[in-house]
């Protein structure tokens, strides 16, 4: 047996052995069946397919190029071809090639699928959208394409279709990882944690133990979803976890360095925050976060730098203008502060926060009106935040000219989050300052029950109950205040106050 025949031969006996999974053997074969006959297209074909597949491009690509000089019409060097130039990151010539392919009728999903790879690699979000659809319209329970039309509809920022997606994928494929992990970190978007937990640490257990990278992301996510839950020492250790399987995720990285930021560790965060911003130079959130964690430590010039670099970046950061604002502010330079605030107001529009923090800045600068229009209108847009409720609550009476308007919102802020102590504690002190103390007693009592380890709500109580004559109750309360905070020296002074009319 010699030439032609035999390659046939070799190349029958490559398949064979290829199917029954002795796959370095086909490929010995594959490439017998070459060398005998270098002109057969099946050959060429199956051995470009098999290199490519173990990631051996430059192998690969000089023999599909030469099944192309031999078969131009014949989609699948053409699809091979597009595979390899989408594993060397030419994701344009990928898409070309996918084309090419698609012109030479071969219309199968697994193309679709590719296709729509290359076209999301490339930042064409609507073409990769048609091409995974064009992919279920021929399998509509492919869990792959469900998937990444996902992840492409999220990009569209479409996150309730994406979300449809990730748990039809989820549907078909109940122990995919990569499954898990999208329904698992759009839980974790949408605030469900309970779920985003139970599905991610599922999604660790399922993925392969050489997969590094995907165990990585799915601890990342993790990690979110307990900072989510406010465990933030869980929280840090799981990004580390994540950090450990992938050193340059700067995703994990950067939060990490946000959640010490949180935890008070400062000094902890910048080190973390400079190795983003070393990994990632045009990342304008490691600046605004790294700046914050600067303005904690009293450093404003090295924060003022951050945000201007931020800004640098990108001119239309809000948060980098509200940060310049924070640091303007507190140096008692209100009219830059206001102008930076106003900035970031105008830039993130559905924010209640920019607006708040320049009702602050005009009310120091004394601009009351519009301070209370500006805190008036944070509340419009955070009527549903608990957080920003109390917070305008608590600046209205400071200002101490409409305690209606703070006993409303705080009001407002308690019946969001029932089960929130700083609720509860802002209503108790606008109803002292509005001089309704039998009312303010009770919002404080359960400010205080809510959260009995909170020195300050403890003193609270006992301001109040002095104010209504209840000596004993204000005592007792000063009381707990100092033992539960020894250095609080408002506590100590009311104590020594109330006791001296004993």
């Amino acid at each position: 047996m010699s030439g032609k025949p035999e390659a046939d031969f070799h190349n029958q006996r490559a398949q064979e052995l290829w199917e029954q999974g002795f796959e370095e053997q086909a490929v010995r074969a594959w490439e017998t069946a070459y060398a005998l006959d270098p002109d057969n297209l099946e050959t060429l074909v199956n051995l470009a397919w098999a290199a490519t597949r173990e990631g051996q491009l430059a192998e690969a690509l000089p023999i599909v190029e030469h099944a192309l000089t031999l078969a131009p019409g014949d989609a699948r060097p053409h699809h091979i071809l597009g595979q390899i130039h989408y594993q060397m990151g030419r994701f344009d010539e990928a898409v070309v090639a996918y084309e090419q392919a698609l012109a030479a009728g071969d219309r199968n999903g697994l193309l679709y699928c590719d296709l729509g790879d290359a076209l999301y690699s490339s930042g064409r979000q609507e073409e990769a959208e048609q091409a995974y659809r064009a992919a279920l319209e021929i399998r509509a329970d492919d869990p792959y394409a469900r998937l990444w039309l996902g992840w492409t509809l999220q990009q569209k920022g479409e996150q309730q279709q994406a979300d449809e997606q990730f748990e039809k994928a989820l549907e078909l494929a109940p122990d995919w990882p990569e499954a898990l992990y999208a329904v698992g970190q759009a839980c974790a978007l949408a605030r469900d944690y309970v779920r985003a937990r139970q599905l991610l640490e599922r999604a660790i257990e399922s993925y392969e133990q050489e997969d590094e990278q995907g165990r990585a992301a799915a601890a990342c996510e993790l990690g979110s979803a307990y900072r989510g839950m406010g465990d933030l020492p869980k929280a840090a250790e799981l990004y580390r976890e994540a950090l450990a399987l992938d050193p340059a995720d700067t995703t994990a990285r950067f939060n990490l360095g946000i959640t010490y930021g949180d935890m008070g560790h400062h000094e902890r965060a910048i080190s973390e925050l400079d190795i983003v911003a070393e990994l990632e130079p045009r990342d304008a959130d490691a600046r605004v976060e790294r700046g914050s964690s600067y303005l904690a430590l009293g450093q404003q010039d090295r924060a003022m730098e951050d945000y201007q670099a931020a800004l640098d970046i990108d001119p239309g950061h809000a948060e980098g203008h509200a940060g310049l604002g924070l640091v303007y502010y507190m140096m008692g330079v209100y009219d830059v502060s206001a102008d930076c605030y106003a900035r970031s107001a105008d830039l993130a529009p559905g924010d209640p926060w920019p607006r708040y923090n320049l009702g602050l800045v005009l009310e120091a600068a004394g601009s009351h009106g519009k301070a209370e229009e500006c805190l008036a209108e944070a509340l419009r847009l955070g009527a549903g935040n608990a957080e920003l409720c109390a917070a305008v609550a608590r600046a209205i009476t400071s200002h101490g000219r409409d305690p209606g308007a703070a006993i409303a919102a705080a009001r407002q802020a308690c019946k969001v989050e029932a089960g929130s102590a700083e609720a509860h504690d802002a209503l108790a002190m606008a109803l002292y300052s509005a001089g309704e103390y039998d009312t303010a007693v009770a919002a404080a009592e359960q400010a205080a029950r809510l959260e009995p380890q909170a020195a300050e709500f403890v003193y609270d109580l006992g301001v109040i109950q002095e104010a209504r004559g209840d000596l004993a109750g204000a005592r007792e309360s000063f009381g707990r205040a100092v033992g539960l905070a020894p250095d609080f020296e408002e506590a100590q002074e009311a104590l020594r106050r109330v006791e001296g009319a004993f």
